[in-house]
């Protein structure tokens, strides 16, 4: 990870007691800005990806009076780039060239003494157009630490319906349209391939746009294979 300066690296225990290394903030200044990037992150097709993060954030009212602007938030942004080409200047640590996505609010807050439980949000990313991007997340005035961060996208998985294979897909909108073929022993009813709608979550929506369906001689099995044997006859010279 490649930070700025104030943002400090530390070891720590989880809620479940393992060994996990975080980035904490607790700004003396409270007037000034603080920023942690992340490495590069190849976007590998995905469009949109989704961020979970895993944070603690201290109550303000449990902070020493000198902390006038204390706030209980943090923004999130990201920045894309065809090249690995971050350094200690570039991109600029300011919201512009970043792009926002988010202004995060914890649900729990810690006090002085009190349980020690911590935030996870997830925030969806997008859209991506480059070879990849990079996190950034901006503090300002509040007293943080980040436990940990994920970055995943979701795709539907290989699924055989109605006799129609459909391959693994990667939705890049709302709804992301996939052309799948017919098994082995069966053919379509219609004209074009079956067809089906992948979504945003990962889920197949609906059943397959046409129907496929086994060829003479074979039978279904399970809606998903077609099963049968072919029959050689020996014919036999009557003299």
């Amino acid at each position: 990870v490649v930070e700025s300066v104030q943002w400090e690296e530390m070891s720590g225990l989880d809620e479940e007691g393992n060994s996990v290394r975080t980035f904490q903030i607790c700004p003396m200044d409270t007037s000034v800005s603080h920023w942690l990037r992340t490495r590069f992150i190849p976007r590998r097709g995905a469009t949109q990806v989704y961020v979970e993060i895993r944070f603690t954030v201290m109550e303000c009212s449990a902070m020493p009076s000198s902390f006038r602007t204390c706030k209980e938030t943090f923004n999130l942004y990201y920045y894309q780039s065809d090249e690995d080409t971050a350094s200690s200047t570039h991109p600029a640590w300011m919201e512009n060239p970043y792009s926002k996505v988010d202004t995060v609010a914890a649900d729990f807050l810690l006090r002085r003494g009190g349980e020690r439980k911590s935030n996870v949000k997830t925030v969806r990313l997008g859209p991506l157009s480059k070879k990849g991007f990079y996190l950034a997340f901006q503090a300002q005035g509040a007293c943080m630490a980040l436990l940990s961060v994920r970055v995943f996208f979701k795709k539907c998985p290989a699924v055989t319906r109605a006799f129609s294979s459909f391959p693994e897909t990667l939705p890049h909108s709302l709804v992301q349209q996939a052309e799948g073929v017919c098994v082995t022993n069966s053919a379509h009813t219609g004209q074009a391939p079956p067809t089906m709608f992948c979504g945003e979550d990962g889920q197949w929506v609906g059943p397959p746009s046409s129907t496929c369906v086994c060829k003479p001689g074979f039978e279904p099995v399970d809606s998903d294979r077609c099963r049968g044997e072919m029959l050689t006859l020996k014919l036999t010279e009557i003299k």
